[in-house]
């Protein structure tokens, strides 16, 4: 029986709702980041793209400043505008630049980072240690998957606080939060699933998983057929994913459905 089964069932307190904000009415992943930033908060959000979560903070009303940074030189033009058209400029920042680079250290107390890759954002932090190290938390929409980000985190003296997941157009997401301190020691598998999803049996997590497992499942056929050392190891290693994946799923049998 794997160690987190004993985990005390903790009833799910539910993302913030979200709506209308300057015009913005953010898709479910990004409502969900939206929530878990603290209202007044200083917040910089990196790859802002069209500058949606910054607009919807400020002019929510959720945090007094903003500031949203654009690597590309064509997406920054468009959140330049789309913060001008929503007569924000006060209250909104558009910064040209890679990373945590524009920012001083503690101008800002907490990052978001949503729709990049989870190793993009790990090189982001990795690159900004200056800025990383004033910060107090993190809020962070990774793509692809989050164990190793979850490690890194840990391994850079961050914990996770909290961790949601939302299924929107066919794809699902995880946002985690995290904040400055020694993290817990997790299990491979929590590592890889998420430890607070874990624990607090988060409503989506059944379907998640039956969805992660049709992945395996297919990778897992692909790899039968090859015949060298490294295709052989990687098919053992997803073997054993599946084989984790069975006990978690009958370890939730009530787990609601999306």
């Amino acid at each position: 029986m794997l160690a987190f089964f004993n985990y005390r069932q903790n009833a799910y307190s539910g993302r913030a709702a979200a709506g209308k904000a300057a015009g913005i009415r953010l898709p479910a992943r990004l409502q969900a980041v939206a929530g878990m930033v603290p209202p007044g908060s200083r917040v910089a959000d990196i790859g802002t793209d069209h500058a949606y979560l910054p607009l919807y903070l400020a002019g929510s009303g959720r945090c007094p400043r903003v500031i949203a940074v654009e690597a590309a030189p064509g997406p920054y033009r468009r959140a330049v505008a789309a913060v001008a058209a929503a007569g924000l400029q006060e209250r909104v920042e558009v910064r040209l630049g890679e990373g945590l680079a524009p920012l001083q250290p503690g101008e800002v107390d907490t990052v978001t980072m949503a729709g990049l890759g989870a190793l993009t954002q790990q090189g982001i932090l990795e690159a900004g240690r200056e800025v990383r190290q004033e910060l107090k938390r993190l809020i962070l929409q990774p793509q692809g998957e989050a164990g190793p980000l979850r490690r890194y985190l840990a391994a850079t003296g961050w914990y996770l606080y909290n961790e949601d997941l939302v299924y929107e157009a066919g794809h699902y997401y995880i946002i985690l939060a995290a904040s400055q301190g020694t993290s817990p020691t997790y299990s491979d598998l929590e590592w890889r699933i998420g430890p607070l999803l874990l624990q607090r049996r988060h409503p989506l997590l059944r379907d998640y998983l039956l969805h992660k497992m049709e992945k395996l499942t297919a990778a897992v056929r692909q790899l039968a057929a090859g015949r060298g050392e490294r295709a052989k190891e990687r098919l053992m290693d997803l073997s054993r994913q599946l084989e984790e994946i069975r006990e978690v799923l009958a370890w939730l049998p009530g787990a609601a459905k999306s």
